[in-house]
């Protein structure tokens, strides 16, 4: 096996040209990259960003503390003195004038504008892209979430948000809308009837940091892009290699040497998982000390990155023992080292290589974070904004299943005795 692996090692250590690309050149881009798209994320984030949203109150709040009155004797749940109580604590409570002034707070200012409009005129402005979403306060909201807080249940009536399609715009508006949501229905659980008169928290507008303190910025992805990116060239390299070494007769020779065919399988399997390691730390490194990717930054997270960059170096690994069982199968190498650029170039894309995976449609995201460069993608975006374990495992539970499956492939694929 030792001498396989030697084998692979030394043939890219002999190819200068292409040990000098796959390092030096993503760095390149990186920094090219990184200077010619300046500003567009990080720091910049929250300026650049500009959120219309229509709210629709169709609530009618002037009588809504009789009706709560009422329906809390009517069905029997306290007596008219213990509502009386309940209604003069509650009146300090107006669910939708504290959304209202939430979504007007001067954290959300700089970031969302709010349009009060009917139903009808909101959705025509929507679907003429004036505004990204509607919010509509339903009849009987605020009855409703008050009535909720008095039993302790879930309100029947909620606020309902409407878009035309779903884009970045209108997930940060849903989650603006969904942590207001989520917050108030806490506070009132927690408080309960004989507390309501204490005042309600409610969350911070703006767009929260979280993590070490470090959004997601412009030259953390690309570097992340540009390491996985090159990974997956590496792989299509190797299965132009093992079509190099059919020329050659490389392979008849070890068949000769009455060598188990399986380990020269297994060793281009080992040698790619660490040159690509041995790359994406390279990239990563230098990326960091050139521009300061990762400032600030503790020692358990540069853990997790070796492991993520692990990871993704084991399904290139299976990747590239797929590219090299097919290699042996065709006759034509030359058709197969395109087959293999043309796979390189579909996960590039879709993955995020070529183009920020944010411009491309939804459908296309959905299907690029299958990818293996993709999900790396994923688990360094999630890794660097929350670093915590549970984000990434699933992200790199697939990255396993990934290379277990281009491995079985591969084995079903690798030629018998006298078939290369």
């Amino acid at each position: 096996m030792g001498n396989f692996i030697k084998k692979d090692l030394l043939i890219f250590w002999r190819d200068r040209k292409e040990l000098i690309t796959v390092l030096i050149l993503p760095i390149l881009l990186v920094i090219i990259l990184n200077f010619a798209f300046a500003g567009l994320l990080g720091k910049d984030t929250e300026s650049n960003l500009d959120l219309n949203l229509a709210v629709v109150n169709q609530d009618n709040a002037t009588d809504s503390l009789e009706k709560l009155k009422e329906k809390l004797v009517n069905e029997g749940l306290v007596g008219e003195g213990e509502a009386n109580v309940f209604v003069e604590q509650a009146s300090h409570l107006d669910p939708v004038s504290m959304l209202l002034n939430y979504l007007d707070s001067d954290e959300l200012k700089g970031l969302v504008t709010i349009h009060e409009l009917g139903e009808e005129e909101a959705i025509t402005k929507v679907e003429d892209g004036d505004l990204d979403g509607i919010l509509i306060i339903p009849d009987g909201f605020t009855v409703e979430s008050l009535y909720a807080a008095f039993v302790g249940e879930a309100p029947t009536k909620s606020l309902e948000f409407k878009m035309e399609k779903e884009t970045n715009n209108t997930s940060i508006l849903f989650d603006i809308v969904q942590g207001f949501t989520d917050q108030l229905n806490y506070q009132f659980a927690l408080q309960e009837m004989d507390a309501l008169e204490n005042e309600v928290t409610l969350p911070t507008g703006g767009v929260e940091k979280v993590g070490a303190g470090e959004s997601f910025t412009l030259t953390q992805y690309f570097t992340t892009a540009m390491g996985a990116l090159f990974a997956l060239f590496l792989a299509s390299t190797v299965g132009t290699k093992t079509g190099l070494e059919i020329r050659q007769k490389v392979f008849n020779r070890i068949l000769l040497t009455n060598s188990n065919p399986i380990l020269f399988l297994i060793g281009k399997m080992v040698s790619t998982f660490c040159l690509t390691w041995l790359q994406i730390m390279f990239i990563f490194v230098f990326s960091h000390f050139i521009l300061d990717v990762f400032p600030g930054r503790t020692v358990s997270f540069w853990f997790g990155v070796i492991g993520i960059a692990s990871l993704l170096s084991l399904a290139i690994a299976g990747l590239a023992a797929l590219f090299t069982s097919i290699s042996l199968r065709v006759r034509n190498i030359d058709a197969a080292n395109g087959i293999f650029m043309l796979v390189i170039l579909l996960f590039g894309t879709i993955g995020g290589g070529f183009v920020p995976i944010y411009v491309l449609p939804d459908w296309l995201q959905q299907i690029g974070e299958w990818t293996p460069n993709g999900i790396s993608l994923v688990m360094v975006t999630k890794w660097i904004q929350f670093e915590d374990l549970s984000n990434i495992f699933t992200p790199g539970l697939l990255l396993i299943g990934i290379f277990l499956l281009f491995t079985l492939l591969s084995f079903a694929l690798y030629p018998k005795r006298g078939e290369a």
